[in-house]
């Protein structure tokens, strides 16, 4: 039988929604993860980089410490030495881990997340001052219920009352859509938008691909037609980088700031502003 949330919190550092709030400097490397039916008893364990590589030795103290080891049936890494998924006998054990938010293993921080949250904590960055909270509402409600769209405030001597280009939007997506389906950029009136979930796996804004952000991003460019994924002598000629039907795609996006970036350069932003619009 799992402890209190109490006593698992003592194994546990701190409480936190899913994946937010990460240290500075953490990085967050993830694949597309499941989030079906079947993922309801499991959490995904994502590890300090850093630290790799984890053997399963690694998580017997933080869950023993924290009471839930028994209630473990299954564990495993899952495509990555530092991501592992752990599938619990009971709901209650699983909904003690999740509100404890994230563990301490071997020194590092270590991300709990959950997949099947379908309640979503949304960053927007880079939003034009005359795009309102009624515009992104109304993009963000293709995929969900908005039931909070609240424009953060700077939180720097001479600059409290200046409105940033970051708003956060608290909502519930649609039966069987995921996070994986939001875009990770939205076009409004030819500008773009940078959309961040945490826990969702990130996307190259270089490449496109996804699993990592630009600063990490290895895949090859054609000196030639300017397309991702294949070098000048692979190349074979369309009739899409003939006419350039693709040159949006592969605009240079070499000084365009990452996710990482984005968070690092709105960092000392911790108060949301007090004019919250509520969705009715």
């Amino acid at each position: 039988m799992v402890r209190s949330e109490r006593s698992v919190a003592t194994a546990f550092v701190g409480r936190d929604e899913s994946v937010s709030g990460l240290p500075p400097g953490y990085r967050l490397l993830l694949s597309t993860l499941p989030s079906e039916e079947d993922m309801r008893l499991c959490v995904f364990l994502h590890g300090d980089t850093s630290k790799r590589p984890y053997q399963i030795e690694a998580f017997r103290q933080p869950f023993e410490e924290g009471g839930v080891l028994k209630d473990i049936s299954g564990i495993g890494a899952y495509q990555m030495s530092h991501l592992w998924l752990v599938r619990f006998r009971t709901q209650e054990a699983r909904d003690a881990v999740l509100a404890a938010g994230r563990l301490s293993m071997k020194g590092g921080y270590c991300a709990i997340i959950d997949t099947c949250r379908k309640e979503i904590k949304v960053k927007i960055h880079w939003v034009p001052f005359h795009i309102s909270s009624e515009t992104l509402q109304k993009a963000l409600s293709e995929f969900g219920e908005v039931m909070e769209i609240r424009h953060e405030e700077w939180n720097v001597p001479g600059f409290e009352s200046t409105e940033p280009t970051t708003f956060v939007a608290r909502m519930v997506l649609k039966e069987r859509v995921t996070a994986e389906e939001l875009p990770h950029l939205f076009k409004f009136y030819g500008s773009s938008i940078l959309v961040v979930v945490p826990g969702r796996a990130p996307v190259s804004l270089r490449s496109r691909r996804r699993g990592h952000i630009r600063r990490d991003c290895q895949t090859p460019r054609c000196s030639k037609c300017r397309a991702f994924g294949h070098v000048r002598e692979d190349c074979i000629r369309t009739y899409a980088n003939v006419t350039g039907a693709d040159s949006e795609e592969c605009e240079d996006k070499e000084d365009i700031m990452d996710i990482e970036e984005a968070s690092t350069t709105e960092r000392r932003k911790h108060r949301a502003r007090r004019r919250t619009s509520k969705v009715q």
